[in-house]
């Protein structure tokens, strides 16, 4: 990520979202108004999608690390 200049390929886009919004506000940013009702419920079935897509990429991952690991080294004939 750092060497390639990529973004990590199984993150939250909300939870990353979140994060910089933090840092701008921080940074001296002004603040939203407060959004209606609706934009809550909005935002459960955007982390609920998310969570799925988590869980996709977990299992992604999983099968990646497995296929990637090194071989253990050759073993010795056994000395008769």
């Amino acid at each position: 990520m750092l060497t390639r200049a990529e973004d990590y390929a199984h993150q939250q886009p909300s939870l990353t979202r979140k994060m910089l919004r933090r840092l701008e506000i921080t940074a001296g940013a002004p603040k939203y108004a407060r959004p209606g009702r609706r934009v809550s419920s909005t935002n459960d079935l955007m982390r609920q999608a998310e969570v799925e897509l988590a869980r996709q990429a977990e299992t992604s991952y999983k099968r990646m690390s497995k296929t990637n690991r090194p071989a253990p080294p050759p073993r010795k004939p056994a000395r008769a």
